[in-house]
């Protein structure tokens, strides 16, 4: 009998694990959910093709503390109306099983009702998706994305190259009320990583009584592949979309107390309107952690309508109060050697604290510890219990 057959409502798998040695075969052991209820378990798949985890229901569905490994997407909830809860997993990516293939995403989502990604680990995955809503933006019908922590966005194919990951990506999630992401503790390390923007809102946001909080997450690293490379698109956060009209672009983002240290561009607002970075910190020395420079990287903010949109779609963003210390060799902005603020991209950037030079790679160790000192101010931890 398949196990999905055997596993209903609040059982505990308890499978064999055969870890993270991929000189062995990993048997699949994927869960297909067809009823509503709360899951537990491992589960492991041995082809790119094949998830972990399949959702094929739209009642409330709970994953608690599962440990998930494979080399595509670890959960899918892709057939609309998911109302799904994922916390404490830990979910691995395991390398592709076919060429042209990245690994795939700890959960791919399209069109739910209700998401809540709360305190989880994943590693070497492509991170978190989720494409349209479904829901009606209701405290019950919203997308939390809350306390997780995350170890190498991973978009490298198995024959070498690659396509950029995202922590998460948010695709057409637009005019969704209580949304919030926040506290979450995202580290790529350069070779061992391939990220864009490590957040990323596409045509995505929140409303004008109840804009989207994107707040309070530390994420470090966002590096080309190889880390030596000038060439590079990614960033920290970036507030992006092709949206016509004000109703359809990416839209009333409120984003403050996030730290980005070490990556390439820190925030950007590329699109839409009513959005606000403020009271955030980037800071990046230039150098990689072995002391070897990073060239790709450009400047720390940056506004600038990419899409050439109107006046009716592109309006009223802005950065303020922000403390930034970005090294980019050969930049003026406002020191040498730095570019806090993108040239002739940033009109809107304003109240800045600029970090005294020299900007160094102890200058980003501290952040680090700033980190841990707010979490244990704010009395919150990232990851599993």
């Amino acid at each position: 009998m398949p196990l999905a057959a055997l596993l209903r409502p609040g059982f505990a798998a308890s499978l064999l694990c055969l870890g993270l040695n991929t000189s062995q075969p990993v048997a699949s052991t994927t869960l297909v959910i067809r009823h509503g209820g709360t899951y537990t378990g491992t589960f492991t798949s041995d082809d790119s093709d094949t998830p972990c985890i399949r959702i094929e229901t739209t009642e409330p569905v709970v994953l608690n503390r599962c440990v998930l490994r494979g080399p595509g997407n670890l959960i899918e909830a892709t057939r609309g109306g998911a109302n799904l809860t994922i916390s404490h997993c830990r979910g691995y990516g395991l390398p592709p099983t076919a060429d042209q293939r990245y690994p795939g995403r700890f959960a791919q989502i399209n069109q739910a009702t209700a998401v809540r990604i709360e305190h989880n680990y994943l590693e070497h995955v492509s991170g978190i998706a989720v494409y349209l809503w479904a829901g009606d933006g209701t405290p019950a019908q919203t997308l939390r994305v809350v306390g997780n922590q995350a170890r190498n966005m991973d978009g490298r194919y198995r024959n070498g190259g690659g396509t950029f990951a995202n922590f998460l990506g948010l695709i057409g999630v637009r005019s969704l009320a209580n949304m919030e992401v926040a506290w979450n503790e995202v580290i790529n390390e350069p070779n061992q990583s391939l990220v864009e923007d490590n957040i990323n809102f596409y045509n995505s946001g929140g409303t004008k009584v109840s804009p989207a909080k994107l707040h309070d997450n530390y994420i470090q690293g966002a590096y080309p592949f190889p880390a030596t490379s000038a060439a590079y698109s990614g960033s920290g956060i970036t507030l992006d979309g092709d949206g016509g009209s004000a109703l359809t672009t990416t839209a009333f983002v409120e984003g403050y107390g996030n730290q980005i240290v070490s990556t390439c561009a820190a925030l950007n607002i590329a699109a839409g309107h009513d959005n606000h970075f403020y009271n955030n910190r980037m800071v990046t020395s230039g150098y990689l952690p072995d002391g070897t420079k990073l060239v790709a990287n450009y400047a720390a903010a940056g506004l600038w309508n990419q899409y050439k949109k109107p006046p009716t779609v592109f309006y009223n963003n802005h950065f303020r109060n922000n403390t930034i210390g970005f090294v980019h060799w050969g930049g003026t902005t406002p020191y040498p050697n730095r570019q806090d603020l993108s040239p002739g991209a940033c009109p809107a950037c304003t109240g800045t604290t600029h970090l005294p030079n020299p900007v160094t790679l102890q200058t980003e160790q501290h952040e680090w510890q700033l980190w841990q000192q707010k979490l244990r101010q704010a009395n919150r931890h990232v990851g599993p219990e």
